[in-house]
């Protein structure tokens, strides 16, 4: 079976181990795994606007009877019948009925960010398994809050997750669907476009249904907000040349890959950029050719901005991606211009991506002005109502109750 080239690249990157694979179950390397870790760092950073959460980090295992209680019983789920100590596990990526059940039980509300441990934490030399979907651990966003002010929260933390996504290169929009299950009452799917133009989504973000809330045994609404691994996914997929993937610096385990002739020439430098919180690694190449080799490798393992140093005095170039480009300087640049660059590649590359949304925005007629009355004549699907919401003039009848809406054929879409 072929594989995929944005797989090829992870994998090239030290992201992912090369086959044989278990199963479809990718062997996660250091790389990956830091990357992940630099994505909840992000995350974490988007969401303070209401408070900084408090990070609970948690196995893949949950109480089998109380996730029955609350979600029922479904046929694609693991129970786990062996392990010592714990009679009734069930394999879960999600965490929401520990996280809630803890919440009431220290007297707490939120918000809380629950991880799985192995993304933060992998001791050892073995590495963590995770599987693309069952086993890929959720990234997941839950605080407990009065219904009156679930509506405008749960806007707050849509608009988060687009400066989250906007943060790594991805454009994105925020849809309201109709209740498309008994999940949540109140539902938010942010929405990024792919390389081939169709639409996905990324980040989910949910007031609960008081099903479940009544399930969870909480005394107010509870907020769900959360993202996979398949942000990384799509990173990869937007964000990569002929030699690989080119990260934005926020997710990229090395933002400064240095070539240089001799390490002499670069360490006191090197310090101080690591001084000054940038991520940066040296590989030591004295003939040309060896530097080329080097600039590639860098390249290959996502690298955004690679410094070439010597050989002779002076002897400075910045390397950037998409598109590839050398720039010659005087001098080594400090820690502030180091930073200046890698934000213009950053800006670049969003720049990119966003070309690539806009073009499947118009290519699928996604985006439509439109009175409800206007959009049932022309039988339009509509998925949603783009958030927040905001007063249009409908772009068929004129009238000023338009809504802007989400138009998707192809009906609903992840």
């Amino acid at each position: 079976m072929t594989t995929l080239p944005y797989v090829l690249d992870l994998q090239a990157a030290g992201f992912i181990a090369r086959s044989p694979e278990i199963k479809g179950i990718p062997l996660w390397r250091s790389a990956g795994i830091r990357a992940v870790d630099l994505l909840v760092e992000e995350f974490m950073t988007a969401v303070a606007g209401h408070g900084r959460p408090a990070v609970w980090q948690h196995g893949f295992l949950a109480d089998a009877k109380a996730a029955d209680r609350v979600f029922g019983s479904y046929d694609n789920v693991y129970n786990v019948l062996d392990l010592p100590g714990r009679p009734d596990g069930q394999f879960r990526s999600d965490n929401i009925v520990t996280t809630v059940a803890r919440l009431r039980r220290e007297g707490r509300r939120g918000p809380v960010v629950s991880v799985g441990t192995v993304i933060r934490d992998a001791p050892g030399k073995t590495p963590p398994l995770f599987r693309d979907r069952s086993i890929w651990p959720v990234v997941e966003l839950n605080r407990i809050v009065a219904p009156a002010d679930a509506s405008a929260l749960l806007a707050s933390y849509a608009a988060a997750c687009e400066r989250f996504l906007a943060a790594i290169g991805i454009p994105s929009l925020t849809v309201q669907t109709p209740v498309l299950s008994d999940y949540g009452k109140l539902t938010y799917l942010v929405v990024a476009v792919l390389p081939n133009k169709r639409p996905t989504v990324l980040a989910t973000v949910y007031v609960l249904s008081d099903k479940l809330r009544t399930a969870l045994g909480s005394d107010g609404d509870v907020l769900d907000v959360g993202f996979t691994g398949k942000v990384l996914a799509t990173a990869a997929m937007l964000h990569a040349d002929a030699r690989g993937l080119a990260l934005p610096s926020t997710v990229a385990p090395i933002q400064v890959g240095v070539t240089a002739a001799a390490a002499d020439d670069v360490t006191e430098w090197v310090a101080r950029l690591r001084a000054g919180g940038l991520r940066c690694d040296l590989a030591i190449a004295g003939r040309p050719a060896r530097r080329i080799s080097a600039e590639r490798t860098w390249h290959r393992r996502g690298v955004p901005l690679v410094i070439g140093v010597g050989p002779g005095r002076g002897s400075v170039s910045a390397g950037t991606r998409l598109p590839l480009r050398r720039d010659a300087r005087r001098e080594l640049p400090e820690p502030d211009e180091v930073r200046a660059l890698l934000a213009q590649s950053d800006a670049r590359l969003f720049a990119r991506a966003r070309r690539v949304f806009d073009a499947g925005m118009a290519q699928g007629a996604h985006l439509r002005s439109m009175c409800g009355d206007c959009a049932r004549g022309e039988g339009l699907a509509v998925f949603g109502v783009l958030v927040p919401e905001a007063a249009v003039t409908c772009e068929s009848c004129g009238s000023t109750a338009g809504e802007r809406l989400f138009i998707s054929d192809e009906g609903r879409f992840y």
